[in-house]
């Protein structure tokens, strides 16, 4: 479909690939971090917790099937040495008969899920959101394509684009009542607007072609790759979003808007910062998967600075739950503020792991990810089930996530490093010191919390010695250079 032009060497100078790759994502991710979590404000604003468990199901399911219908070709096309034409012509197609399929099966079987759950309006939600599968095969290519020409400016202003539209979408139809309809029209419109804006921008970009494919022998390598990637992507999901028909079913779907409220904020910095860090961090990794010395190095990089900018944000998403659920969302949602605590202690770990799904994907191991995150999920809803059995709640299903992470999930993600052939320990060291070093910035934070007094001066004690804190941290603290290099990794520099 697109012949890729010439392209200058952007990886003569790694640093400077993947320092100028961290500052346009970091753009476009910030951006899109602020107007998912204002979008997800104004729904729960205009909507019921019932209403949140509604979309919940629905984005989960959707999610659940989405990664079929891309079949992993996006990240093939990252890896892969060579592309033709007729190769990503081929794979368009497979994409399109793909998502066709899915989308036929969620029509038919709409009904039949929305009776399971008990919840009538799953139905015309599911089949709405499922239009997306239509097109964002197309776009994710097209990603695939600009993220291994390290064009991540291009991609940040088409994300940037996407979710102000969504925004609106989301945001006057709230207002008029629509419920969960509000979000599902809002996650179509998104993905309408990336297809369409990723796939005008690579136009320009590369030679366009035609849409007459090749045999699919040539695209045998992609489909091998991208197969073992989606399995890997699959499970990962499952890990991550499984857990939501557990709750649904078992504690109904008001509680589960609690839940995926909460977990919007485990997911949320790693989706959005953690992700700046791990989208660069691919296309470097597949380009020096021949030079174990610059990968470890890079990784230990990459993790570095993914701990550096997450603990920070987990510490505060912990120490402020009552505050954001108040002050953000209303008292009406407070049930969920508990779930916070329990999510920001998750983010910790997660946040150490950031880089490894990328690093296992560049060496070109997407099946050593996939039996990693199998293995990961069964750990999780084991603990999860167990959890819910001893207390059927929402809060001990948050915290069945936790226990994992910290008994089990440190040691596999030691592990899946090892069989890249990088060391994960020096990775863990530094977590360790930041987590000692930040300990006292926490602590101040929550003592200064428990003063008696009216809400708003507490509030605003609380706050002051926590940004004080982070001050500290950032200008004064043993580590201080790393935050510094961190600090200097995302300021813009004027190109000449």
């Amino acid at each position: 479909m697109f012949r890729r032009k010439n392209s200058p060497a952007i990886f003569d100078a790694p640093e400077k690939a993947y320092g100028e790759g961290i500052r346009w994502s970091l753009a476009g991710s910030a951006a899109s971090a602020f107007f998912q979590l204002f979008q997800m404000v104004v729904f729960a604003r205009f909507a019921s917790p019932a209403d949140m468990g509604d979309y919940a199901l629905a984005a989960a399911m959707i999610g659940f099937l989405a990664p079929i219908a891309e079949a992993g070709v996006s990240q093939s096309v990252v890896y892969a040495r060579e592309t033709s034409p007729e190769q990503m012509a081929a794979l368009v197609w497979i994409n399109f008969a793909l998502g066709f399929l899915i989308f036929l099966g969620i029509y038919a079987a709409g009904n039949a899920i929305a009776t399971w759950y008990e919840r009538p309006a799953l139905a015309t939600l599911l089949t709405l959101m499922s239009i997306s599968l239509l097109i964002t095969p197309l776009g994710a290519l097209n990603a695939g394509l600009l993220t291994r020409a390290m064009r991540f400016n291009d991609v940040a202003k088409v994300e940037i684009s996407s979710w102000i539209i969504s925004s609106v979408t989301v945001s006057v139809l709230a207002w008029n009542g629509q419920g969960p309809m509000a979000m599902g029209a809002g996650f179509l419109a998104r993905n309408l607007v990336t297809t369409a804006g990723l796939t005008a921008v690579s136009g320009r970009l590369f030679s366009l072609s035609g849409f007459r494919p090749g045999h699919l022998r040539t695209v045998g390598p992609h489909l091998r790759f991208g197969l073992l990637d989606l399995s890997a992507r699959w499970a990962d999901f499952m890990a991550n979003y499984l857990d939501k028909f557990v709750v649904g079913k078992w504690l109904g779907p008001e509680a589960l808007g609690y839940y995926n409220l909460a977990f919007t904020f485990l997911m949320l910095p790693t989706a959005r910062l953690g992700y700046v860090v791990a989208r660069v961090a691919f296309p470097l990794f597949a380009h020096l998967r021949d030079d174990v010395a610059q990968i470890q190095r890079h990784f230990q990089k990459a993790g570095r600075d993914a701990i550096i900018v997450l603990f920070p944000v987990y510490a505060g998403i912990s120490l402020f739950s009552r505050e954001i659920i108040d002050i953000v969302f209303g008292r009406a949602w407070l049930p969920a503020a508990p779930l916070l605590v329990a999510f920001g202690l998750a983010g910790l770990v997660r946040s150490c792991c950031v880089a490894i799904p990328q690093l296992v994907r560049g060496m070109g191991k997407p099946q050593l990810l996939l039996v990693w995150m199998l293995g990961w999920t069964l750990v999780l809803n084991v603990f999860l089930i167990a959890f819910l059995a001893l207390d059927a709640s929402a809060e001990s299903a948050a915290w069945s996530r936790v226990a994992a992470k910290f008994s089990v999930e440190i040691l596999m993600l030691r592990w899946l490093a090892g069989r890249c052939g990088v060391r994960f320990d020096p990775s863990l060291r530094f977590a360790a010191k930041t987590l000692l070093w930040f300990f006292p910035v926490a602590a101040l934070t929550w003592f200064s919390g428990q003063i008696p007094g009216a809400f708003w001066p507490v509030f605003a004690l609380k706050t002051s010695v926590f940004l004080t804190g982070l001050w500290w941290f950032a200008f004064k603290s043993p580590l201080q250079k790393e935050a510094l290099e961190v600090m200097q990794l995302f300021r813009f520099e004027r190109k000449s």
